[in-house]
């Protein structure tokens, strides 16, 4: 099932102490810190006079307190999803991502999606996660504008299925919009 052709938000929560660490977090709960609490904040005023009918979020305390902190802000309720949630790393979660790469020879711009461990979620199952879960909310709620207060693992994965190679996503909203010449995905 293709990602239906309309018009969404796209949320990854705020800066955590493991984001700055370059840590892997995966399932792991780890909570937003200051920056990350000043981070929703803004993007919550961001987001203000956009129409978001509906936000949909991962129950991960990250993104969870990002989505709280925007529903305050825009008088909605926001809903939880699991299938919102980050990638599962297996073994490698609490572990310095480029210490991790360097151990498989890899720089750290390079992709470690080959050297996942096998109690790790497999990059082609994020993928295919991520279409599932957009899908399903975008095809039962027709008429909401919808925000996904998410990780970058399926922000990622969003972006490489319609446009190639991953950006880095700022914590920032980014509307995704169609139209007859195709998708963009811009800051708001």
């Amino acid at each position: 099932m293709p990602i239906p052709n309309r018009d969404f938000f796209f949320l990854r929560h705020g800066q955590t102490d493991w984001n700055v660490q370059g840590r892997f977090q995966g399932h792991s709960d780890i909570p937003l810190n200051a920056t990350g609490l000043a981070q929703a904040e803004s993007a919550a005023a961001a987001l203000e006079g956009c129409g978001v009918d509906l936000i949909v979020a991962s129950p991960l305390i990250r993104a969870r307190k990002t989505a709280e902190i925007v529903a305050h802000r825009l008088g909605k309720t926001p809903v939880f999803d699991d299938e919102l949630m980050e990638r599962r790393f297996g073994r490698f979660e609490g572990l310095v991502v480029n210490e991790v790469k360097a151990s498989f020879g890899l720089t750290p711009n390079e992709r470690l999606v080959q050297h996942l461990p096998d109690n790790a979620e497999q990059w082609h199952e994020t993928r295919a996660r991520t279409v599932k879960v957009l899908s399903k909310w975008l095809t039962q709620r027709p008429d909401a504008t919808i925000l996904f207060v998410s990780h970058s693992g399926l922000f990622d994965a969003l972006h490489e299925i319609i446009f190639g190679p991953r950006i880095e996503p700022r914590h920032a909203p980014y509307r995704w919009s169609h139209s007859g010449a195709g998708w963009r995905c811009d800051p708001v």
